[in-house]
């Protein structure tokens, strides 16, 4: 089982992550969402991170990268979210990206492709684009088996020919590439399905502008139109009919990493408030000597534990190709998400009307909880996949 002792070299990431979290980000995280739409703070930020080899973090060293395992890429996406989820969700969902071409593609696709999004002399990030605006999480739902995708891909020889539009992918405009959820025919089912990488300059590939959003400011959202956008079949990742396979695969082993974010952004909130609360005096005495609030911090402090355990039994479960791993994802994901959202609402409650201003950071914790119950598959849609599998 899981090893709740980290070892050295894990709390040396864990100590990286954290200080490149303080002297990067936390300076300028109040900025992002004056900056959402330039994103000149994330762009420098991102640069820095390629430089100290966080981007390429889970590719494997042949390649350039750290070798970063799913237990070791949860360290990192904590100390992240404590400070920004936003910060954390750009990073993930670059090794968000990285996984399918990890388990799909040759080696002539790995080295083409991974090489660049472990440089560390450019900020090359990876976006996925799964999403469409007439089915929204049906593309994740296994049990539809991709039949509503209406990303048309088209066999043209020695080509293919992508058409279509995605909705809401992260890194939408600024990735280097782009791996795209497609079919050639959505009424053959999986049977028609592929994911199709396609690098940024690509022709007719273009971006929608940036969605206008509540929190996750340094994370950039907007549509991804494919106009006849043409990529050699070598982009193809795997053969046809194996696109629902991959992806399937792929939320297994990154759906944790929205329960991590949540568990980062619980934590830096709850850090926040209980800090508050110990210098706040209010009835002759500091906020956290009430029982009350005493015991709000109590249950708190329980369920981030538990949701951060929850998360580690899924990455143990991926490393160790448990049965179960898919139910331990989905389980980690729910309670994680709904973990955070419930914490930062109450530090905002506790920190009372300076918990709701925005001098404090408390209520944008609380923002920027709320979408990680919605993307990687919503909630509501989890839950129905677990109860399925019991």
């Amino acid at each position: 089982m899981f090893n709740f002792a980290f070892s050295e070299k894990r709390k040396l990431l864990q100590e990286m992550a954290a200080k490149f979290a303080q002297k990067e980000i936390l300076p300028v995280r109040d900025q992002f969402e004056a900056d959402y739409a330039k994103g000149k703070l994330v762009d420098r930020i991102l640069l820095e991170a390629a430089r100290i080899g966080l981007l390429g973090f889970p590719i494997e060293e042949k390649y350039g990268g750290s070798n970063g395992n799913n237990i070791d890429t949860m360290v990192v996406l904590e100390e992240l979210a404590a400070v920004d989820g936003g910060m954390a969700t750009v990073i993930g969902d670059t090794w968000f990206a990285m996984t399918p071409i990890i388990i799909g593609a040759n080696a002539e696709q790995r080295e083409r492709f991974l090489r660049p999004l472990a440089s560390r002399e450019e900020a090359n990030v990876g976006g996925i684009c799964m999403t469409e605006p007439p089915s929204g999480a049906d593309i994740e739902d296994p049990r539809m088996e991709l039949r509503t995708c209406h990303t048309m891909v088209t066999e043209a020889g020695d080509d293919l020919i992508i058409n279509g539009t995605k909705i809401w992918p992260s890194n939408a405009g600024i990735a280097y590439l782009y791996v795209v959820v497609g079919t050639i025919d959505p009424g053959l089912g999986e049977d028609g399905s592929c994911l199709v990488v396609v690098e940024k300059d690509r022709e007719g590939l273009s971006f929608g502008k940036p969605e206008p959003k509540m929190g996750m400011h340094a994370d950039r959202n907007s549509e991804v139109i494919f106009d006849n956008v043409r990529v050699p079949r070598e982009n193809l990742l795997g053969k046809i009919g194996d696109g629902a396979k991959i992806l399937h695969r792929t939320l297994t082993y990154n759906r944790l990493g929205g329960g991590m974010i949540s568990v980062g952004i619980a934590r830096g909130a709850f850090e926040y408030a209980l800090g508050y609360c110990k210098k706040r005096v209010v009835g002759g005495k500091p906020l956290i000597e009430h029982s009350l609030i005493s015991a709000m911090f109590a249950d708190m402090a329980t369920s981030i534990d538990a949701a951060r355990l929850l998360v580690y039994r899924s990455a143990w479960s991926n490393t160790q190709h448990h049965p179960h791993r898919e139910r331990f994802s989905n389980m980690a994901k729910v309670f994680a998400t709904n973990t955070a959202m419930e914490v930062t609402t109450q530090c905002v409650q506790v920190m009372g009307s300076y918990g709701y201003s925005k001098e404090y950071p408390v209520e944008k914790y609380m923002r920027d909880a709320k979408i990680v119950q919605i993307f990687l598959g919503p909630n509501e849609l989890l839950s129905q996949l677990i109860g399925a599998s019991l």
